[in-house]
């Protein structure tokens, strides 16, 4: 039987339950280690947490080091749950006791050691800086819209403001670019990557630091990391439509919308694939979802083959 650790990691600290004790531990390598020490058994141990971006990777990446397993929760998935028990008080302390209690709903396959690509997490915080410079850069552009013609010196100023934050991000994204392609193997993935119709060099780029980032992702993890598995809803007689969940992945579906609607006309698999789910009465929508949740999974077949795309030379099988 598995002992299970409930661990709500913030800033600083860890809130720690083990079924038994609430504990409060330092958010560095003398914490996780004061967590191994409550362990009977560290290798029949479970760490269960949510990912809070750059507070949780130290954690993430001393389990790998030290090969302990560990299920990562989705916060949405976390808050759902935390509902379902009627918990209406929101603590460090409750939450690691409510992260202890999700083991009821654990699977088997849930559960993982880890795998932590430094390089990859330091690529993902360049890229998050460079959406947020263009974030910016766009909130001055809609600023821009209510400013009169005649205010010539604010229109200067927030337009050289504007200069100034596409040259941080474009110098920024070349710099990405740059680290990317100096590793030979990430550049024969970026090559392959570029072969599939619809598919330019930025998308290119987004998908290897979200392949690089979930390296132990299988094909079906994957659709659910960026938010595209299907979603259904039935209840007696009723049956509503497939949706996708949007959990997760919220910037990279953004990014590849045109590109899957480019590739429903030119990509000849997509296509394919699109245009059976139309014929078939599927809603443009959810075929346009469906028609992105295939590019994505297309894009990972060749990344991690690092094969070129090869045009569909029989009907495209789903």
């Amino acid at each position: 039987m598995k002992d299970y650790i409930g661990i709500d990691v913030s800033k600083a600290t860890l809130d720690v339950y083990d079924g038994k004790k609430s504990y409060k531990f330092s958010n560095d390598e003398e914490g996780f280690n004061s967590i191994v020490s409550i362990v009977e058994d560290i290798s029949n141990a479970v760490f269960i947490f949510e990912p809070t971006g750059v507070y949780s990777y130290a954690l993430t990446q001393f389990c790998a080091l030290n090969s302990i397993a560990v299920v990562i929760v989705p916060p949405k998935v976390s808050k759902d749950f935390a509902k379902s028990l009627n918990v209406r008080s929101k603590t460090d302390k409750i939450d690691a006791q409510i992260l202890y209690k999700y083991q009821k709903h654990i699977e088997p396959n849930m559960i993982k050691i880890p795998q932590f690509n430094e390089k990859a997490i330091e690529l993902q915080e360049m890229l998050n800086s460079y959406e947020e410079l263009l974030d910016a850069t766009k909130r001055l552009k809609n600023q821009l819209e209510s400013i009169s013609n005649d205010n010539t010196l604010l229109r200067t100023t927030i337009n050289n403001s504007i200069d100034y934050l596409m040259d941080q991000a474009n110098t920024l994204f070349e710099k990405i670019e740059q680290i990317l392609l100096n590793d030979e193997e990430t550049k024969e993935r970026y090559n392959a990557l570029l072969t599939i119709p619809s598919i330019g060099k930025k998308s290119a780029i987004y998908l290897i630091i979200f392949f690089q980032k979930y390296s132990g992702a299988n094909a079906k993890e994957i659709t659910a990391l960026v938010g595209l598995d299907p979603v259904y809803r039935e209840s007696g007689k009723y049956k509503g439509r497939q949706k996708i969940s949007k959990h997760g992945g919220e910037r990279l579906r953004t990014l590849l919308f045109l590109p899957t609607l480019c590739a429903t006309q030119h990509n000849d698999r997509i296509k394919a694939f699109y245009t059976r789910l139309v014929s078939n009465a599927k809603a443009k929508k959810l075929a346009v979802g469906a028609a992105m949740r295939k590019l994505i999974l297309l894009a990972f077949s060749i990344y991690n083959s690092k094969q070129s795309y090869r045009a569909l030379e029989v009907e495209y099988a789903n």
